[in-house]
């Protein structure tokens, strides 16, 4: 008997099989209960989530010799049919490779005929948003009013490609990602069933690199089960996956804890040693200070990490950072792992993301003046600490400053944001202000940051772009830079646009130029009689020679 694969072998084969889909189980079985089976179906979800199963299920109940039931016997000739792929009048359909009109004709013209075999037609239409434009209207009118004898189910990742004409005409149904917990149980179940052993740990990272899907977790468990006979462990899973095991994760969070720049480049040199896959690695330590954070917040919250291995450890480690650093840790690798996707140098990107991690916030270098509202911020736990200053005689006031030109007031803001922080995330920021406001965005294009001070970033304009710097002074696109600054930094920044060249005297324009005639000498040989004599300009008696007036004046006519 040919090898099958775990993901279909333990296919579900029941409604009461399928796990993590409630809501969707229940409304069917209801609906083939009581007689009242919808004609059209939509099934939207990510990969993996069970879609096409129930989608078969369905089949198998509307056209169960003992039914339509809501518990199909998976005994009679029909159910076996349906099970094994044979049968006629359950008809597949892959709209990735027939996404034409011919192919939605011959749909069309099929659904005519009465079933040979069985009940109903069950049509199962897997990613449907694929279809053509022209296709999906062409299905349009076959899906408003089929026939009695025609089911159609619908099955996408991308509902929101799916045209409303067609979603209002089928009942929608959103299926969920399975979670951790729903995940690891199934696993163990397979492996019950197939005679083999594997650890918790090892479950827990099979269950968490699925990702939500039920299939992914069968495919990577049949991958890991042929990598050794022995009871699986988790050091085979990170072997055969690639991942990073929770010891060096763990050691990651120490050498960021203690700011230690030598031992993270020497352990980011081991990572890529090991052939880490570098964008995968950036995304676990984003997910394990993320599991910190929600260990900060209680290990007996919502937020608890699952897996983390005991909650005493977890809340330890949670305690070496402020939840403010761990949010910023999480966006620093999280960040590096979206880099990634155009980036080729994965080492170097890899080896700043720890050198990010590791530098100190710019509050805590920052000695904030007594009475200026702005606090220091607690120091974290298990950085090094500088020695307490013995407190000093207090000082005569400063002497008021001479008085100088208003500028933009600096808004509170937890430290200070530096010049080049804000140029080496400024792509970021435009591309945050374009998601706002494109005109906005063109228009801070050809902005140049030239400063911050007191947490207000100015932006320079040179002179060949005044209109540029008009519309950036406008108080809605300053709100625009100001939401988009705040998105990336975390904090609320300040904006000011100014001239970064001192702009030219503008030329006066055309019809407000006052020509200045130089007088012509007094003996000019004739040359002004001759001038007046040929223009019919006036002299200086301020008469005109030519009567314009006259009707029978020509300005072609020679005199």
């Amino acid at each position: 008997m040919p090898y099958i694969s775990l993901y279909r072998k333990y296919r579900s084969q029941t409604f009461e099989d399928v796990m993590g889909q409630d809501h969707v189980i229940r409304t069917l079985q209801n609906q083939i209960k009581s007689g009242k089976i919808s004609h059209a179906y939509l099934f939207c979800g990510s990969r993996g989530t069970g879609k096409t199963t129930v989608a078969r299920l369905l089949a198998k109940a509307v056209n169960c010799e003992h039914g339509p039931t809501p518990i199909p016997c998976n005994e009679c000739e029909a159910c076996k049919r349906i099970t094994d792929g044979s049968a006629v009048d359950v008809i597949e359909l892959d709209a990735a490779s027939n996404r034409g009109v011919d192919d939605v004709d011959h749909l069309r013209e099929g659904v005519k005929y009465p079933p040979m075999r069985l009940r109903y037609k069950v049509y199962v239409i897997d990613e449907a948003h694929q279809l053509s434009p022209t296709a999906k209207d062409a299905f349009l009118k076959t899906l408003e009013e089929p026939p009695a004898h025609a089911i159609f189910v619908l099955a996408t990742t991308e509902a929101h490609e799916i045209p409303l004409t067609i979603r209002s005409r089928c009942q929608q149904f959103d299926f969920r990602r399975g979670s951790v917990a729903d995940i690891a149980a199934r696993l163990r179940y397979v492996l019950e069933n197939e005679g083999r052993e594997a650890d918790d740990a090892a479950i827990e990272v099979l269950a968490r690199s699925a990702q939500g899907s039920w299939r992914d977790a069968l495919s990577l468990l049949e991958q890991v089960l042929a990598y050794t006979d022995e009871p699986v462990t988790a050091e085979h899973v990170n072997t055969v996956l690639g991942t990073v095991d929770e010891d060096m994760l763990y050691q990651v969070s120490d050498v960021v804890a203690r700011g230690d720049a030598a031992a993270a480049f020497e352990l980011a040199d081991q990572l890529v040693r090991e052939g880490k896959d570098v964008r995968e690695l950036a995304r676990a330590i984003a997910g394990h200070f993320r599991d910190l954070l929600a260990a900060s917040v209680g290990p007996d919250g919502i937020g608890a990490p699952a897996g983390l291995g005991s909650a005493k450890k977890a809340t330890e480690r949670a305690g070496k950072f402020s939840r403010e650093r761990l949010l910023s840790l999480v966006e620093i690798f999280a960040g590096a792992e979206r880099d990634l996707r155009w980036n080729d140098q994965h080492r170097l990107a890899l080896e700043m993301a720890f050198l990010k991690a590791i530098s100190p916030p710019e509050a805590a270098r920052v000695v904030q003046p007594p009475g200026s509202g702005l606090q220091r911020p607690a120091p974290t736990v298990g950085a090094p600490q500088t020695p307490a200053r013995p407190p000093t005689q207090p000082t005569e006031p400063p002497k008021a400053a001479p008085a100088r030109e208003p500028q933009a007031p600096p808004v509170p803001v937890e430290g200070q944001v530096t010049l080049s922080q804000v140029r080496d995330a400024w792509p970021r920021v435009l591309r945050r202000v374009t998601e706002l406001h494109r005109k906005v965005g063109a228009v801070l294009g050809e902005a140049e940051v030239v400063s911050v001070e007191g947490g207000v970033v100015c932006l320079g304009y040179a002179e060949k772009w005044k209109f540029h710097f008009e519309s950036m002074r406008k108080p809605e696109s300053i709100e625009v830079v100001r939401q988009a600054l705040e998105a990336v930094f975390g904090r609320k920044l300040g904006v000011k646009a100014v001239v970064s060249e001192p702009l030219e005297p503008e030329l006066p324009i055309a019809g407000e130029i006052e020509a200045e005639v130089a007088p012509l000498p007094a003996d000019d040989g004739g040359l002004l009689q001759d001038v007046v004599d040929q223009f019919g300009r006036k002299t200086e008696d301020d008469k005109p020679v030519v009567d314009i007036d006259d009707e029978n004046y020509s300005p072609w006519k020679e005199s």
